[in-house]
């Protein structure tokens, strides 16, 4: 069996997915990566910072990613719950600034009180999530849909694009702005005129 390369402390630029597999990544930067339609294995990501990066359908099995930072990123069709391994308590983001997500999937995730304002979302999927709190105020979320999540006191004033069952999310003390607010009655039959 081979040694598990472990890298800390590097910036990585343009770094193949190739050079991901069984590989644990701590403090490192990665920096302009294109990661297209990879299939990665058994890596693990810890504090780690992702700038100008564009992952596109990349698979992770067995990986874990903890406390990453996202700077200027995009993301297509990403499953990231599973990249928190078997704790709910680690969770693969510490901070998300100007990023793009696009047919991105959310679910399992527990990301209560955390800052999505300053990021694009466009059909993707928060499924029985902890986001009590979350900030998405001004947030284009572009058919992103919300169900069976926490969104207590969650902020979507200024936000636009969202599904949101109120009858499928606890919706107490979410701030929301007219005329965006309407849309939580799409799924009612209720007529607006």
């Amino acid at each position: 069996m081979a040694a598990k390369t472990i890298c800390q402390g590097q910036t990585l630029e343009n770094l193949p997915a190739e050079a991901l597999d069984g590989a644990e990544f701590r403090d490192c930067t990665f920096a302009a990566c294109r990661w297209q339609g990879a299939r990665v294995s058994g890596a693990a990501f810890v504090d780690c910072r992702f700038v100008r990066c564009q992952l596109s359908g990349v698979v992770f099995s067995f990986c874990q990613m903890r406390d990453a930072v996202m700077e200027n990123c995009a993301f297509r069709g990403i499953a990231w719950g599973g990249l928190t391994g078997r704790s709910a308590v680690v969770q693969p983001f510490a901070a998300l600034e100007n990023c793009s997500f696009q047919y991105c999937d959310f679910s399992g995730l527990a990301l209560a009180g955390f800052d999505f304002s300053a990021c694009q979302f466009r059909e993707c999927v928060f499924d029985d999530c902890a986001l009590a709190g979350a900030d998405f105020s001004g947030a284009a979320l572009g058919r992103t849909a919300f169900t069976r999540c926490d969104l207590q006191k969650a902020d979507f004033r200024r936000a636009e694009g969202y599904a949101i069952d109120p009858a499928a999310n606890k919706l107490k003390g979410a701030r929301f702005c007219f005329p965006d607010v309407v849309a939580l009655l799409e799924g009612t039959g209720i007529k607006i005129e």
